[in-house]
């Protein structure tokens, strides 16, 4: 039967327990669209601050408050034993001679004091005798010590005993009453007073804590404004304030962090100058994987080549060849940014342009055929603006093929490229050397896809012998795309030109 009691009141309790989680968690969810969703540190603090001094006050006050009334009363007290004990002492011979005048005009000698408001005598059987005052009605005399609480007309009243012997016989009792109003104004008094000094010490605490919060959280906003300004790009931002604290030490870690991703962010903007910029990337965000390899992969490979070069270039200054090539490569680094493509690398005149890695493009073969249109479409345009300026214009030649080929770092320990190689990337630089200005030459399979051949114009361009091929190769003529592609073509090719207006063409010797 015990065990039987335990069990249900175990289920009892467990069922209010989930009862009162229930209640817990819809009030919580009720409360949620009425919070704030951002709450400032300093205004936690500082409402935690102040609910903890508003709260040890009042704690305080309390203590203070019970302990100072309580002494009052225990003063009252031997106040009112002491006035019944002298009171005993002094009626003891009267009483035994049955003085009744006697006893009155004591009793009335003792009322005149303002602090006492009654006294009686009693005999030993605790019948009253005299009594002068207010005295407590049909109240025995009090066999202990302890004194008789009562009210009259809304007046608390305490009424004490003392024994009256002769000779260790018992002959009577005597009793005083006094008021404990006083006690009970001054109590009020005490409580006003410190209720006062509490609600001005919490508003004082409420408004310090709110100081030293604001200045306690002042270096978490400083951390939160630079972080911001990291998440910005900002990486110069700094935090100039100096503290010798846990703070002190984050905002150091902030500033060392900050001088560490700058470094990091100039090494990768330099390092995308020579490599693409997502190798760049995937190698600033692992370095420990920067190793040789690499994997075989599908991809598109572009060569653009300029035709004429050799001779060209003897007929210039380095600085001016230099400054030819870096216009018409800036046209081909557009060019193959627009559709995804790599710059793998620049080879004197010729520009490798990679589709398909590192970044997968499942349509890299319609892109890398896209940019070899447009860079023969921008060279063309931009001719026409280096001819008005009395410039030099070169043309372009350029082989395009696809296929599978190996992908990755490539070269040695010390020093090693990203790079892609393949019988794919060889077809694809012979098919270069051996179109025609203008021309963008690539081999049957390219034009015979099925995903492919809808979307480009082509015109046969005859079976060529390739160096180290045993078969010949049928070549094609890429002339252009879909109409679609081609507006997006042409728009981009107006936007570059337009920058290039505004900004000034790069001239030679300039």
């Amino acid at each position: 039967m015990p065990a039987c009691r335990i069990a249900t009141g175990a289920r009892v309790a467990g069922k209010f327990g989930e009862k009162l989680g229930n209640v817990a968690r819809n009030f919580g969810d009720g409360l949620v669209p009425y919070l704030p969703e951002y709450f400032p540190v300093a205004w936690k603090l500082g409402i935690s601050i102040s609910l903890m001094i508003t709260f040890c006050m009042a704690v305080l006050g309390s203590v203070i408050l019970n302990s100072q009334s309580a002494r009052m009363q225990s003063q009252a007290d031997s106040f009112g034993t002491a006035l019944a004990a002298q009171l005993s002492a002094s009626a003891r011979e009267p009483l035994l001679a049955s003085d009744d005048f006697t006893l009155q005009v004591l009793l009335n000698n003792l009322t005149n004091n303002d602090n006492l408001l009654g006294a009686s005598l009693f005999d030993h059987d605790g019948q009253q005798l005299i009594e002068v005052g207010t005295v407590p009605a049909n109240v025995l005399p009090a066999l202990s010590d302890e004194p008789v609480r009562w009210q009259q007309e809304q007046t608390p009243l305490s009424s004490y005993f003392a024994r009256i012997e002769q000779d260790g016989t018992l002959v009577g009792f005597a009793a005083v009453t006094v008021s404990r109003q006083p006690i009970i104004d001054t109590q009020q008094k005490v409580r006003e007073t410190i209720v006062t000094a509490t609600v001005l010490m919490g508003i004082v605490a409420i408004i310090v804590s709110f100081i030293v919060s604001r200045r306690l959280s002042r270096p978490i906003h400083n951390l939160l404004h630079a972080a911001r300004e990291m998440r910005a790009g900002n990486l110069d931002y700094r935090i100039q304030e100096r503290r010798n604290d846990e703070i002190g030490k984050l905002i150091d870690a902030y500033n060392t962090m900050a001088v560490d991703m700058l470094e990091k962010d100039q090494v990768e903007r330099v390092l995308s100058r020579f490599v693409s910029p997502s190798v760049a990337k995937r190698m600033m965000s692992d370095l420990d994987q920067v190793s040789l390899g690499g994997r075989e992969v599908e991809a598109t490979v572009v060569f653009a080549d300029i035709v004429g070069f050799t001779s060209l270039s003897e007929n210039m200054a380095p600085d001016a060849v230099a400054e030819m090539l870096n216009g018409y490569f800036d046209a081909i680094t557009m060019a193959s940014t627009f559709y995804r493509g790599t710059i793998d690398k620049y080879m004197g005149d010729c520009a490798m342009i990679v589709f398909g890695v590192p970044e997968d493009d499942s349509e890299h073969l319609f892109h890398g055929l896209c940019c070899a249109v447009m860079i023969q479409r921008l060279i063309e345009r931009l001719n026409v603006v280096r001819s008005q300026r009395g410039l030099t214009t070169v043309d372009f030649r350029i082989g395009i093929n696809y296929g599978e080929m190996l992908a990755g770092n490539l070269g040695s320990r010390d020093r090693m490229q990203y790079t892609v190689v393949g019988d794919a990337v060889n077809l694809a630089s012979r098919l270069s050397n051996m179109a025609g200005a203008g021309q963008v030459v690539a081999p049957e399979a390219v034009v015979t896809d099925a995903n492919i051949a809808p979307r480009i114009r082509f015109e046969p361009a005859g079976s060529m012998q390739v160096r180290g091929k045993t078969d010949v190769v049928s070549t094609f003529l890429i002339t252009g795309v879909h109409a679609h592609s081609e507006t997006l073509m042409e728009q981009r090719i107006a936007q570059f030109l337009n920058q290039i207006m505004e900004t000034g063409l790069r001239m030679e010797g300039s």
